[in-house]
Formats: structure tokens, sequence, C-alpha cells
């Protein structure tokens, strides 16, 4: 098909001298309009092909092109309409199409419809939009939703051979999605609308081949491919096991924490004599959120233990489920408190120094001391600094000189660390925990065996590392050691193989991108095929 250029305007033309191809009502004062024309005499209908010379009208198209210089460039096409010689065909008439230029229908030329398309798989609705504006095409929100809506489905053929699957948050804590990925390519394969068992089942059963499955510590994806792949090899990914590790490790810290507190120097008999607290002084000051945490757990555990379930206690108790799983799952009030706190209460630690000294010297306003810390580096808020001198206040004695005490966190990390990574300062606070708490000790010799057998790929070292975690007798590792039991060819394959969730992982990440895109307008249809059709 032959196109001829008839006229090319760059400006408005004025009311008196406006050309008989001029129309107001799609001229805007930034565009371009082009002109132009068809020239063949024949073409051939688009329902049984025959070529037809008759011609039973023209009309006038207008289309949206790619910008030109920064500016928006439309073009006025006349095109012909054709009398279909065939008799048999059920078209009487057709119009012309150009190729690459007209679409059916179409008020876009195809090079802008695929840039649009492009933009939005990117960019998803409102920046999208705001991207195409700036860009000389501009359009709404809802026509480039449109125009991903149109883009056809991705249909998934045979499984790829290595397939990692994962899951992210459609609605967090509510709403789960699934993602597989081929692990040697790092294709999306397809996104599955749930997390269940069933669904990955019927999806593995529909697209066989997978012989290696990488997935996380799930139990529902193990059991989909256990029932759908019985020959499938599973994968148990390295980053969860160590992270299951640490959980562990955090336990017994906190089970251990009177351990953490740092022996001052040693004093003279004298002046140990003349600082001797009377015995009211050494009992420890309870806070109302210790008690509230005690209260909790013994409320809880009296429903839970009786087999009654946690969706129904939070309903009892006027608690967030989550809050209620936490407390049934802790053994002691102390392991429920953790993670519940936040970095800034364990931060303030570090400026108690100052806040004791100043206290001392008779500055008792919390905004005040606020202010002073936070010009040293402080990041917390004034409610962390009210709470922190909430004790002292009450006793109404001066604040004493606590000794140097590791945090729950600082005392984890230095647990679980790389040998490398520590200072030698922190080095000998490792050693000196260990010296007060033989079975933090016993804990870290499982953290560094565990570590050199995850890096030097010895999955068969597994059973062993299992046994001597149990012989510690610490129950977060025992509790850890029946889990990777019940995982046991899972996590020696992940200990073992080269292939783990990173690159699912990443592509979580991507996903959560994607949804903040969207701006919460996008269902799970075109996040679907945010996900699988862009490059």
């Amino acid at each position: 098909m032959v196109v001829r250029v008839t006229a090319v305007c760059s400006r408005r033309p004025s009311p008196i001298c406006r050309p008989w191809w001029w129309r107001r009502s799609w001229w805007t004062a930034t565009g371009s309009p082009l002109v132009a024309r068809t020239v063949t005499r024949e073409a051939a209908c688009p329902g049984c092909g025959s070529v037809s010379v008759r011609v039973h009208g023209v009309y006038r198209r207008r289309l949206t092109d790619l910008a030109v210089a920064g500016q928006k460039v439309v073009i006025d096409l006349l095109v012909r309409r054709f009398l279909c010689p065939a008799a048999e065909c059920g078209r009487r008439t057709f119009v012309e199409q150009v190729d690459g230029l007209t679409e059916r229908f179409a008020r876009r030329t195809p090079p802008l419809r695929r840039a649009l398309e492009k933009i939005a798989l990117a960019l998803a609705g409102r920046p999208a939009a705001r991207l195409a504006k700036h860009l000389s095409v501009p359009t709404s929100a809802n026509s480039l939703l449109r125009l991903m809506r149109r883009l056809p489905d991705k249909q998934a053929g045979a499984a790829p051979r290595v397939l990692g699957v994962d899951d992210f948050a459609l609605k967090k804590g509510h709403v789960y999605g699934t993602i597989i990925l081929d692990m040697e390519t790092g294709e999306r394969v397809d996104v599955l609308p749930d997390r269940t068992a069933d669904t990955l089942t019927a999806w593995l059963r529909a697209h066989p081949g997978a012989e290696i499955v990488c997935r996380d510590r799930a139990s529902a994806y193990a059991e989909a491919v256990r029932t759908a792949c019985p020959d499938a090899i599973q994968v148990a990914d390295r980053f969860h096991l160590w992270k299951n590790l640490c959980e562990a490790v955090e336990k017994c810290v906190a089970a251990h924490r009177s351990c953490l507190a740092e022996p001052t120097k040693t004093a003279s008999p004298e002046a140990t004599a003349m600082q001797e607290p009377e015995a009211a002084d050494l009992e420890p000051a309870e806070g109302s959120r210790v008690i509230q945490r005690h209260e909790r757990h013994a409320a809880v555990h009296a429903l839970y233990d009786k087999g009654i379930q946690i969706q129904v206690i939070a309903e009892t108790l006027g608690l967030d489920r989550k809050t209620v799983r936490r407390y049934a799952h802790a053994a002691t009030p102390d392991e429920a408190s953790l993670g519940t706190g936040s970095r800034s209460y364990g931060q303030i630690h570090a400026y108690s120094p100052h806040l004791h000294r100043r206290w001392n010297e008779g500055c008792t306003d919390a905004a005040r001391l606020h202010a002073e810390i936070v010009e040293l580096g402080y990041r917390g808020s004034k409610r962390t600094v009210r709470r922190h001198l909430q004790e002292i206040r009450a006793s109404g004695k001066p604040a004493p000189d606590k000794p140097k005490e590791l945090t729950l966190r600082k005392a984890t990390w230095l647990i679980t660390a790389h040998p490398d990574k520590i200072n030698e300062s922190n080095a000998l606070r490792v050693k000196q925990l260990l010296a007060r708490c033989p079975e933090l000790e016993a804990v870290t010799d499982c953290v560094r065996a565990f570590a050199q057998m995850m890096t030097e790929r010895r999955g068969g070292d597994l059973d062993r590392w299992l046994s001597d975690a149990e012989r510690t007798g610490l129950k977060p590792l025992r509790s850890l050691a029946r889990g990777l039991r019940q995982d046991f060819d899972a996590v020696t394959a992940g200990l073992t193989l080269e292939w783990s969730s990173g690159r699912v992982e990443g592509n979580v990440n991507r996903v959560k991108r994607i949804k903040r895109d969207g701006y919460g307008r996008a269902g799970f249809d075109l996040l679907r095929r945010q996900i699988l059709l862009t490059d």
C-alpha cells in the first residue's frame, strides 16, 4: 500500500486561508497535522482475499503517531472503501488498510501503540500517563490500563526442568499469590492467584516436566510437589534455612538474657560494703508492659492448651490473630516479646550514660534530654526516652551507673556473624559472653558448624548436626532440628546442590515495586500481565 503526503502544517492557519482539509475538532495547538492519502487502485478483501478495484466511497481517518521534535503528530489519512467482488463473501464492503500505519478501528498507529504498551507495562497507569505526556503523546491512565488488558495472555507450556516457586503478598497478611520461575533462564513462567497446595498441584499436573523444584520452607508447596511430581527433587532455600537458625539463636539468647550484662570492675571490700544495697533495692521493678505480657501469655495458653483455635482465642480476648499466634507459640513470656519492640528502643541504651549523668545533674525533662541525644545521633522518639527514664523517676533515687549490657539483637548478631566481620572489641565481648554462659557457647558451636556445612555444600553432615543440636537441650534448637527432620530431603538438597531461590526472591521484590506503581488500581489480571510481559 502506497501513501502520498499531500500537506504538512507546522503552525495553525488563519481562519481566512484554512485549506479544504482543515478540521478544527481534531486540531491541537501543539500538534503537527500531516495530511496524506493512499494512491493504490486496488485492495484485497480481508474476508475472502479477493482483489477489488471498485471504490464504494472515501472517508478520512485521523491517527496519532509518535511525536517528532517534541511535537504531537496527527495523521489525517484519506482512505477508500471498496466493494467485494465475491458474491459468496459475507462482506459487502471493506476499507483498505495501510501496513504498519493503520489497524481496524484504531486511532493510534502501531508504533505508537507498541510504545505506549511498553510504557504501561513498565510503569502501570498514572506514572506511565505522566511519562507519556512528557513525551508529547498524552493519554490517560485508564487508556493505558485498557491497552495492557488487550495484550495477549502468556500461556505456559511444559514446566521448566528447574522450577522456582515462592509466594508474594497481594494484601499482606490476608491474600497471597504465587510466582513460578525458570531457574535456569530466569524467565517468569506463570503467576497463580493464591498459595494453596491444591492450586499449585493442579498447575504442576497441567504442566509436567519439572525435575528440580526450589522453594522456601512452606509446607503447602512441599505437599503440592510431593503430590504432583513425586520424582522431582525439592531444594530448600539456604537463605530461609539460615534465617530459621538465626531466629532460634535469638530465642536462645532471650532465654539467657541475664547473662548479657557485663560485670563491672572489681572494687575494694570497703567500697563494696559501703555501696551494698538493701534487700528491697535488689528486687527488679516490673513495668506495666512486662506485667501485661505475662498476663496475655497466661490467658492465651489457658485457652490454647485446651485445643481452642487461634482465631477463636483472638475474638475472645480481643487481640489480633498474629499476636495470639505469637503468644501461643512462645514457651515463656520473654519469647513472646521477640520482635515486638522497636529498633529505637534498643538504640537508646547507647545513650544511657549521657541520660543518667544529666539526670543526676538535675535535668529531668524528657523532652530536653531527647533534644540533647538527638544532637548526638539518636533517631528515636521522645516517648522512648520517657519510657527509659520512667523507672528512675518512679524510684526517686539518683540514676545508677549501670554496667554495659549487650542488647538482644547485638548478642544475636555477634553469635551469627561471620568471624571475619567482627572486630577485636566485639570478639572480646563474644568471648566474655560465652565464658559467662556455657549454654550460649554450645549455641555458637552449632551456628559455626551449620555455616561451615552450608558454605562448603556438605549436606551429608546434616544428620550429625541435627543430633548435636538436639543434645544441647535448648528448646529453640530442638524445635529447629525437629522441623528440619520433617523436611530432611529438601534441606539436604539445599545444603548440597547449587540451586537456591535467589532469583525467585529477586522477582518477589520486583513484584512489590510493580504493586506500588499501580496505586491500588490494578487487579490480579493487570498485575499478572505486568509480571509476565515486562522485559
